[in-house]
């Protein structure tokens, strides 16, 4: 049993890239030989332009081929700074995040079981990373659900030391946990992808997980 799952974010990337860099260096060749064509502010802005696109197209590029794979070991999530391992005994089931009165957000929400199976594997750089990321997940989360704002200064704040009873975390590792701790109180799931990376509905790609997470349950049961 294996699903990847292709990141849409990176689709398009090298062509972006190549192409803007074709049409910058036709833009320098008639700056050179035309520079009255447009005038200096002119050339400014379409030398911007396509450096954005540049830019664009080689940070698309750079992301990972595939964002999510289902494989025998559980779900595997990949980002430029590295992936992490849900274990499939390690969480209950996915479903599409909601905000209390707001709807679905654009995020697939794992319901995690067991701490220590996910952060012993989780890579510092990452783990900074998506507490960058995804902190406007948590800001909307409390806005919803703690409109008056009694609850923010505490959830907001990062732990230095977390205890899962089994073994204790320190740094990064320690803030990203209370963090999955602070999101399952207000979203009711620890751990979270964006659903911009997933080539299929999020709906149908919880169903996947949550089937194929039985699936692997009934097997090793046997």
């Amino acid at each position: 049993m294996r699903y990847l799952y292709r990141d849409q974010s990176a689709r398009g990337g090298i062509p972006l890239l190549i192409s803007s860099a074709a049409v910058l260096l036709l833009l320098m060749l008639l700056l050179a030989l035309a520079p009255e064509l447009t005038s200096s502010t002119g050339w400014v802005l379409l030398f911007l332009l396509l450096s954005a696109g540049i830019f664009l197209g080689y940070a698309k590029s750079t992301e990972p081929f595939y964002a999510v794979e289902l494989c025998a070991e559980g779900v595997r999530y990949h980002h430029r700074r590295g992936s992490w391992l849900l274990p499939w005994q390690a969480f209950l089931y996915a479903r599409v995040a909601e905000l209390t009165g707001k709807g679905e957000t654009a995020y697939v929400g794992f319901k995690v079981t067991d701490y220590d199976s996910f952060l012993q594997q989780l890579p510092p750089r990452l783990a900074v990373k998506l507490l960058m990321e995804q902190r406007h997940l948590l800001l909307a989360a409390l806005a919803s659900d703690c409109p008056d704002g009694t609850c923010a200064s505490s959830m907001l704040a990062h732990h230095t030391e977390f205890n899962t009873g089994k073994a204790r975390y320190y740094g990064v590792q320690a803030m990203f946990a209370g963090r999955m701790q602070h999101l399952a109180m207000l979203l009711g799931a620890e751990l979270f992808i964006p659903t911009t990376v997933l080539p299929v509905e999020a709906a149908e790609f919880c169903r996947t997980v949550n089937q194929s997470r039985l699936i692997y349950l009934k097997k090793t049961a046997t």
